[in-house]
Order: C-alpha cells, then structure tokens, then sequence
C-alpha cells in the first residue's frame, strides 16, 4: 500500500467535484439506518482541527443534496467543542442536515476492556448530545492504536463502530489522513465503483480554496484560531473600558 504524495487536489472546488461524482455512483447512507440499496457510501469527517473548516464541506455537501456525519473530539488540542464560536459552527452543520458524531480519543483514558471503552464512550457522547440537542449514533477513534484496533465490535455503549469487523471486512475505505490519500485517490475508487459499500474519510482542515502543504494547512488553523482569540481579547477590554497595554 502506498500513499498518493500529491496535494493539490486537496481544494474545495475539487471537493464539490469528489461530491458530484460520489452522488452519481452511490446513494450516501447514515449510520444506523438500514442499508436498502446498494451501491452505498458512509459520507465521514473526523474534525481533528477546524470546526470552521468542516462548515465549508458541509454547506457544499447541502448544496449537492447529500448528507454527512461530523465526528467531534471532546479532547481536541486545536478547538474546544463547547466554545460558543465552535457551537454556533457546529449547530451550522446540524440545520444543513448532517449528523453528529463522536471520535474518541482512547488515549486520553485508561482503557483496558470494553467496559472501560463503553463507560467513557457513554461520558463523552453525553457531553456532546447535551451541548447540541443532537442524537449521537456513532463514533470513530482517533488515531487507531494496537489497543484500539482490537475492539471489532459492532457497536459499543450504544455507538456503531466505524472501525468494527464489518467496515474493515465488508466496505471499502478511503482516507485522506494527513492531507494525502491513504492506500488509493478518491476519485479512481468513486470512478471504477468497485466497492458496493465503501466508507470515506476525510478531515476538513485538509481542504482550503488554494492547493497548499499540508503542514501550511495546519499551521494557517492554528493561526487563525490565536488571531480570533486575541480579537476577542481586546473586544472584551474595550466593551469594558479597560485599558489593553501592549508595550
């Protein structure tokens, strides 16, 4: 297996096109729901980075009439999932008509065993289901480990599994992780249609209105988060009346 080492196709225009092309072949299906025609494809996000970034795939994905599932990480070192910025963004997602759901950080927890996994899985989808009013049906790891890999349940804590025995066995799977395409492009896999059921991934951050490194993409997320966050800063001193020294 090898991983295309292109990155200039990572643009939104493009990502309307990989839309187009998948709504053309497949029908988008969501977790959970019986799966009636066939060919089918799980439509995924993991938001690693930018809650921003991913309102910009969903509104291209509302234009084209297709649905997604938004996967949100409670641990997130590059947004905090309940700051009203990224809950204004993330209830954005939910009104164009994509599911929520969780992608959980394993190492952030002694997991040992499925009861350890469901105990804290049911935690953090209680979190998330509070903050948006939002029924949570799945959840992703992140960042699959030796330990995580070994749960192929098909659900835990009431969450279907998109890492379980029947998406690694049964559906094909592409993913652009860290901003190139891991194992084969998306669109040879969408154009050649060989997989009945297939699951995509892909992470917001990576798709910009301009090719770009995917370490620049990184890095302009982290940017643009300090810069809203110092604004804010100095809106607050200046709605207070309070003097804001910078020298």
């Amino acid at each position: 297996m090898t991983e295309s080492q292109t990155y200039d196709e990572f643009t939104r225009g493009n990502y309307r096109e990989l839309i187009r092309l998948a709504k053309a072949h497949y029908a988008f299906a969501r977790f959970g729901d019986a799966a009636t025609e066939l060919p089918i494809v799980w439509w995924r996000h993991d938001v690693d980075v930018s809650v921003h970034a991913a309102v910009y795939l969903a509104e291209i994905e509302a234009a084209e009439g297709c649905r997604a599932t938004y996967f949100l990480q409670l641990r997130s070192a590059f947004y905090n999932v309940l700051e009203a910025a990224v809950v204004d963004r993330v209830k954005a997602i939910i009104a164009l008509g994509h599911d929520i759901g969780l992608h959980f950080d394993a190492s952030a927890y002694r997991i040992s065993g499925e009861r350890d996994l469901e105990q804290q899985l049911s935690f953090e989808r209680s979190i998330v289901s509070a903050a948006f009013g939002t029924e949570v049906r799945a959840f992703s790891f992140h960042n699959p480990d030796a330990i995580t890999n070994g749960f192929r349940g098909a659900a835990y804590a009431g969450l279907i599994n998109t890492y379980s025995a029947y998406f690694r066995t049964e559906v094909g799977y592409v993913s652009d992780s860290n901003g190139l395409w891991r194992f084969r492009p998306l669109t040879e896999v969408l154009s050649e249609r060989a997989n009945p059921r297939l699951q995509v991934l892909t992470h917001p951050e990576w798709w910009q209105d301009e090719p770009m490194p995917p370490r620049a993409r990184i890095e302009r997320s982290v940017r643009g988060r300090a810069d809203a966050t110092l604004a804010g800063y100095d809106r607050m001193l200046e709605r207070a009346g309070r003097p804001n020294i910078r020298d």
